[in-house]
């Protein structure tokens, strides 16, 4: 069974996967896990059971060290935070956890989805982190021990209509237990509610698990952290809510 604790194990080795794709590190401070994106120039906080000073304050002055300008924290819901309140960092929208098998969409997309990382129309960040889905694919260059669990398979979706215009994109990364975590699902404002993301999770689903059986339903847990805004999605889409979360940032 899918548990709050094991979704946040999946967002932080997504975490831990961009910062090494993206030629950033990972790094430990009392107690305190970071993973340093250089892309975006973001540090990440994951999950500290009880952060205090000790921890924050030498992994803050890294993050100053490398040129951070946006620093996270991801925390459990039940977890202290007055470390992080003292240290600066307040919540931004709150988090939900969800996870479930797709249930099939009421309209197909009139559109073509495909997973591989060939996407001309990426620049900036946004074409460094197609890395991230080549990374299980030559585990050597990476650094990390073998079986490190940001190494597990990671592919990126992206949809494009039937003239070929680019409309949105996900990435699915394996979990230990065969689940898919999805992570940085974005459609196009003028796309919305069109059955686009829906495309985008089951042609995911459909490609890591069963890439032949096209027509055939793909058994398989997908697990998400939402947003306010995109928690009825996830639901809509066969997902029930697991529990809920802090996003956290440093102002």
């Amino acid at each position: 069974m899918t548990t709050i604790s094991f979704a946040q194990e999946t967002l932080t080795q997504w975490h831990e996967a961009m910062a090494i794709a993206t030629g950033g590190k990972l790094f430990t401070t009392h107690g305190c896990s970071w993973a340093w994106q250089p892309a975006r120039r973001r540090l990440v906080l994951l999950f500290p059971r009880h952060a205090q000073e000790a921890g924050i304050r030498p992994g803050l002055a890294e993050g100053t060290r490398l040129g951070a300008r946006r620093v996270e924290a991801w925390v459990n819901s039940g977890a202290p935070a007055d470390g992080l309140q003292s240290a600066g960092f307040t919540d931004a929208a709150q988090i939900s956890w969800h996870a479930g098998e797709l249930v099939s969409p009421a309209e197909l997309w009139p559109g073509r989805v495909r997973l591989g990382t060939e996407v001309p129309e990426a620049s900036g960040a946004d074409a460094q982190e197609l890395n991230v889905a080549n990374l299980w694919r030559d585990p050597a260059s990476t650094g990390l021990s073998a079986g490190h669990p940001a190494l597990r398979r990671i592919e990126q979706a992206t949809a494009r209509t039937l003239d070929g215009d680019l409309v949105g994109r996900a990435f699915a990364q394996q979990a230990l237990g065969g689940q898919l975590a999805i992570h940085g699902l974005a459609v196009g404002a003028a796309h919305r509610r069109q059955g686009v993301g829906s495309a985008l999770l089951h042609g995911l689903a459909r490609g890591m698990v069963n890439p032949l059986g096209l027509e055939e339903k793909s058994q398989v847990e997908l697990i998400a952290s939402a947003s306010p805004t995109s928690a009825q999605f996830f639901e809509a889409n066969g997902m029930r809510l697991l529990g809920r979360g802090r996003h956290m940032v440093l102002r």
